[in-house]
């Protein structure tokens, strides 16, 4: 009897197995994280459209300081997960301790100059914004930077146990983070007994509170792992050579994601000159939108995680059957996903506001991106294969040529010349997500990410 096709049956069950093991706690972990930015936005929502937009507003600016976190952390997991796969535990902690000591220096940077210019910045960045919603917008701001360093642990920590193939850790810290987020909200946005109605301020405290207990909690799980060795002993000990190679796979992946956030954010100013009902109605549905990035998310760590490691055991075929193998499953739930949100767009969008103008536009906006859920899956799980890879200079071209060029360009033909408003601005994201998922999957395809040496 021929036992090569049983063989390659049960080998693929295996994969298939392993994967889905890696991306259910990161798809229940993104879930959560995502809650949290749900919770804010619905509660936030109560209190009008202006501070519905002022927290929009604020996490925009946020997420454009995270570019050089979001780099590190690229060349971490991908140089931890190198390291586990080739049973090196030790070296693979040297390289998480490297990148947690540049997380921290760029926190109080970063930290610092929010805390300062935070007013000149916004009022640059969205001149045409209305004053109110800018004056709520520095207050959230201001209060989120405070817990800066323990954010940025948190987050730095969580992408080096998932190199290492723990996910259930990040999900679990998650969790609390959000649990403590959803009590601080009811407490501090409404008020409760003595404690004053506090609005978007008490959204901002209870961001911080939660993501301060969540760095603690990282960290206090990182020195404990048995996968990894960490010490963090004292004095500090820079290593140049370790982070020169994290920087080798994360410089390209810091301009890509520079590009990235400028292009949301000259995205996002083209969408706030539209008026505060269309930026209302483009954050409620960027935020229902974002239920779909769980299984995509969960996928593409699994795919970071799993392509890594199999280079670092010197198994390049096993490590592509990984990436296609989580780009199925995620095309599988996100077109299921696409599906909920095109028959009960509008019963979603109510979810976060009550105001039938914002639900209306928005529940057009999410219409049009559940036809593009595949076209995410692909482009996100595809691209997390190829970090696992460490070949961040083909996602780098792809983001530029898809997101700055395809998608800013079409947004202003469309929602400004040609006057179509919000649904020309959501028409080209969705060509962008098509445009790049193409290239995503063609690059991986060739196959010469194998080459790659960290």
């Amino acid at each position: 009897m021929d036992v090569k096709p049983a063989a390659k049956k049960t080998l693929k069950d295996s994969l298939y197995k392993t994967v889905f093991v890696l991306a259910w706690p990161a798809i229940i972990e993104m879930l959560l994280h995502v809650t949290v930015g749900l919770v804010d936005t619905a509660m936030v929502g109560r209190l009008g459209a202006e501070a519905l937009a002022a927290v929009g507003l604020s996490n925009q600016l946020m997420a454009l300081f995270t570019v050089i976190l979001s780099a590190i952390g690229t060349g971490n997991t991908a140089l931890v997960a190198r390291f586990i796969g080739a049973k090196n535990p030790i070296e693979a902690g040297q390289a998480a301790e490297q990148a947690v000591y540049l997380a921290v220096g760029i926190a109080v940077i970063v930290e610092s100059l929010l805390l300062v210019f935070c007013e000149p910045i916004l009022g640059f960045l969205f001149r045409t914004t209305e004053l109110e919603v800018l004056s709520l917008s520095s207050q959230y701001v201001k209060i989120v930077a405070l817990a800066l360093m323990f954010n940025y642990c948190l987050v730095l920590i969580n992408s080096t146990l998932r190199g290492v193939g723990d996910t259930k850790t990040p999900m679990h810290i998650t969790a609390i983070v959000n649990l403590i987020n959803i009590i601080g909200n009811l407490i501090l946005i409404f008020g409760f007994g003595p404690i004053p109605a506090l609005g978007v301020k008490g959204a901002a405290i209870s961001t911080a509170t939660a993501q301060t207990v969540g760095g603690f909690l990282a960290l206090r799980k990182l020195l404990k792992s048995d996968k990894i060795y960490v010490s963090f002993s004292w004095p500090i000990r820079i290593d140049v050579s370790i982070i020169k190679r994290i920087l080798n796979v994360g410089i390209p992946a810091a301009i890509e994601q520079g590009s990235l956030r400028i292009g949301q954010l000259f995205y996002t100013i083209m969408i706030a000159s539209l008026g505060t009902v269309s930026y209302a109605a483009h954050q409620v549905a960027l935020h229902a939108e974002s239920i779909s990035f769980n299984p995509g998310f969960g996928f593409a760590l699994a795919a970071t995680t799993l392509v890594g490691q199999n280079l670092g055991a010197g198994q390049p075929e096993r490590a592509e059957s990984s990436g296609h193998a989580a780009g199925r499953l995620a095309i599988l739930l996100m077109s299921f996903m696409g599906l909920i949100f095109f028959f009960f767009s509008e019963q979603i969008v109510y979810l976060f506001t009550p105001d039938e103008a914002v639900i209306k536009l928005a529940g057009i906006c999410l219409k049009i991106v559940a036809v593009s859920q595949p076209a995410l899956a692909v482009q996100m799980v595809y691209s997390g294969a190829l970090r696992g890879a460490g070949d961040t200079r083909g996602i780098l071209w792809i983001t530029l040529s898809g997101f700055v060029v395809v998608r800013l360009g079409l947004t202003y033909i469309l929602a400004i010349m040609l006057d179509y408003g919000l649904i020309g601005a959501w028409i080209a994201m969705g060509i962008d997500l098509y445009f790049r998922a193409s290239l995503m999957l063609l690059r991986f395809k060739k196959g010469q990410w194998k080459l790659l040496k960290l």
